[in-house]
């Protein structure tokens, strides 16, 4: 699963000093060089999933919406107190597992279809937040570690050759038996579209009105990758407080609803908006912002025809909009790939996006997910300009209808162009 700005590593934070050495980070001061590539981790495990659809009791849940599968998934912890994790889930197909009474996995009440069919796959992004880290002093050797995570991805069901994005959030628990080894237990809640599920009973009834959820209860093992700079570096944590970042900025959003031809984007689906987020940079590669967009509230586009609702689009306008809530996760590749000096003006950076957008005009809310690109110049230690390009996909609530297009069967995207700038809050460490 909105740009993002670097507002520590290319807006003001120089990391010049030594004694203040943040996590993951004394190689790069040492050095020069990235140290990107230390504190991976891989992940492998069993687990079951409660399919719950809307209008379903879920005290029936067992065994109409039980399904077993396999866990994949790897990431990187960027301090002791945040990662990112990829993780891929292959639910319904594996000969072990095989579930003949699960009548609320699409198709429904046809069991053993979707395992005949291969069953559902889904690929999710998670923000991995350690609360011990967080809360209390980082210890490299404790035993017990529990996180939260927001969560966005996409997923596919082989029974009804549908998918749809999906949003939730979880929680990560781990037990470390050595240093490489830990065990997991994983559990998560997601909310997805109507066209997953299949059922004619919850057709259009997206994350947009109503919630199309299911548990997901995973257990395995997780090992570590390469070096592990954790436990070289006790007491070497950085202040949570230090590297936030405020961003304000104008944009241009260019909507192009599923069906919509883009040549004619102009002027059907354009609009303007402001911009504003709050943000931390955790190392001089990673960065978490929160993102609020207001679109088509204040600078009214007279032309406009790709906005909801479907009967009067330029009524949009009177209803005030749309607004965009995201967290964006970025990289800055200019760090990761020729490590960090203080000395660049210029940085480059990719960033991922989750969220929701909601339509003020239909009353309608819809999962959000993004990527993009960033470009920002630092003109001081306090202040940077930026300009970004990001392409964010929705389910069709986000387009009222527009097309006709069924929830979850296809995509309504739409590019985001922003200019602006970036002021570095309090104290900016220097690593």
């Amino acid at each position: 699963m909105c740009a993002m700005v670097w507002a520590a590593s290319s807006h003001g934070q120089t990391f010049e000093e030594a004694d203040n050495i943040g996590y993951a980070q004394e190689g790069m001061t040492q050095t020069g060089r990235s140290t990107f590539w230390n504190d991976w981790f891989f992940q492998m495990g069993l687990d079951m999933s409660l399919q719950n659809p809307y209008g379903y009791n879920f005290a029936h849940v067992f065994p109409n919406g039980k399904t077993f599968g396999l866990d994949l998934a790897v990431g990187k912890w960027f301090t002791p107190q945040i990662g990112l994790r990829g993780k891929l889930n292959w639910e319904n197909a594996l000969p072990l597992l095989k579930n003949g009474h699960a009548n609320w996995v699409a198709p429904f009440y046809q069991p053993g279809v979707n395992w005949d069919k291969g069953g559902y796959v889904a690929l999710y992004g998670d923000v991995l937040l350690n609360m011990h880290n967080f809360i209390g002093d980082y210890k490299a050797g404790r035993t017990w570690n529990l996180s939260l995570y927001p969560r966005i991805g996409v997923n596919y069901n082989f029974g009804v050759s549908k998918g749809a994005l999906l949003a939730g959030a979880g929680i990560l628990n781990t037990y470390r038996l050595n240093s490489r080894w830990q065990l997991y237990a994983d559990v998560a809640y997601m909310m997805t579209g109507s066209g997953f599920v299949g059922s004619e009973k919850v057709e259009g009834t997206g994350t947009g009105s109503n919630s199309n959820g299911y548990f997901s209860i995973g257990v395995g093992a997780q090992v570590a990758l390469g070096k592990q700079e954790a436990d070289e570096r006790k007491g070497q944590i950085s202040s949570f407080w230090d590297d936030w970042f405020l961003q304000a900025g104008l944009d241009m959003s260019l909507m192009n609803p599923y069906g919509c031809n883009f040549s004619k984007v102009f002027p059907k689906g354009k609009t303007y908006g402001l911009n504003a987020a709050i943000g931390k940079q955790f190392t001089p590669e990673l960065a978490l912002r929160a993102r609020v967009q207001w679109e088509n509230g204040l600078i009214e586009n007279k032309h406009v025809e790709w906005v909801p609702p479907v009967s009067d689009p330029r009524s949009n306008y009177e209803e005030h909009g749309l607004v965009v809530m995201s967290l964006d996760a970025v990289l800055n590749l200019t760090n990761i790939i020729g490590g960090y000096t203080s000395e660049k003006k210029w940085h480059t950076s990719a960033f991922g996006r989750a969220g929701l957008i909601q339509q003020l005009a239909i009353g309608s809310a819809s999962p959000l997910m993004g990527v993009g690109i960033e470009e920002t110049y630092r003109l001081n230690d306090r202040l940077s300009l930026f300009g970004s390009l990001g392409y964010q996909v929705t389910t069709s609530e986000s387009s009222g209808g527009l097309t006709g297009m069924q929830v979850a069967t296809g995509s309504n995207g739409f590019f985001d162009i922003d200019l602006g700038i970036v002021v570095s809050l309090g104290r900016n460490r220097k690593m």
